[in-house]
C-alpha cells in the first residue's frame, strides 16, 4: 500500500466525507476516488467501514 493510500486510509476512520478528505490532502475527489478504488482492492472489501477494519486485522492503521 502507497503512502499516499495510507494516508486516506487513515482519514477514512474519521468523521469526514469524501470530498472533506480530499481537500485535507489537498487533491481532487476524483483523485480520491481512484485511491479509494486502489485501496479496496488491495483489501478486498467494498466500503470504507470494511477497509478500515481490515487495515486493523492487517496491522496497517
Amino acid at each position: 500500500m502507497s503512502d499516499r493510500e495510507l494516508q486516506v486510509l487513515r482519514l477514512f476512520d474519521s468523521e469526514l466525507t469524501g470530498p472533506e478528505i480530499a481537500r485535507e490532502l489537498f487533491v481532487s475527489y476524483n483523485t480520491l476516488r481512484t485511491h479509494t478504488k486502489h485501496i479496496f482492492t488491495k483489501l478486498d472489501v467494498t466500503s470504507r467501514r470494511a477497509a478500515v477494519l481490515r487495515a486493523r486485522e492487517r496491522g496497517l492503521l
